[in-house]
């Protein structure tokens, strides 16, 4: 940000980086951000798309974190051995869509999951989520189920 100071003869300006040295912030209050973050979509065995992982990432899009993903990767139920298919047995998911998030030097077996977007939202990308949105992606889910 810029601001302005006012001087006795002259006009100074200060120029400072958004960006805040881990030093300068108080205690606890550092944030981890994730390395990398993959968003796991699903194609049915008919070749129709999830419309739950259309509509979070919508959501994802409306949010503007789109660039917050490295990877979109596809568990196609016509290729057991896409990439995303492996990387629900890895987890043991049974839903989708879902997030698997790596953090920078740890390994795969430190990988984090999360199969609801709100979650991933506040926890890895520190931003609240509206009642509303939760509810909407509840329901999505749950209708999944019944139909």
């Amino acid at each position: 940000w810029i601001s302005f100071h006012p001087s006795s003869s002259s006009k100074m300006f200060a120029v400072r980086s958004l960006a805040r040295p881990a030093l300068s912030m108080p205690f606890g209050a550092q944030r981890h951000f994730a390395a990398k973050v993959t968003f796991v979509k699903k194609i049915y065995s008919d070749g129709s798309t999830c419309q739950k992982c259309d509509f979070v990432w919508k959501q994802i899009q409306k949010d503007q974190l789109e660039d917050r993903i490295d990877k979109v990767v596809v568990a196609d139920e016509r290729d057991m051995s896409s990439e995303g298919i492996v990387l629900a047995k890895r987890h043991k998911v049974t839903r989708a869509p879902f997030f698997v998030v790596n953090e920078e030097g740890a390994p795969e077996d430190q990988e984090k999951v999360y199969d609801v977007y709100f979650k991933l939202k506040k926890e890895v990308f520190a931003k609240e989520t509206g009642e509303a949105e939760k509810n909407e992606e509840i329901i999505r889910g749950m209708m999944k189920q019944v139909f």
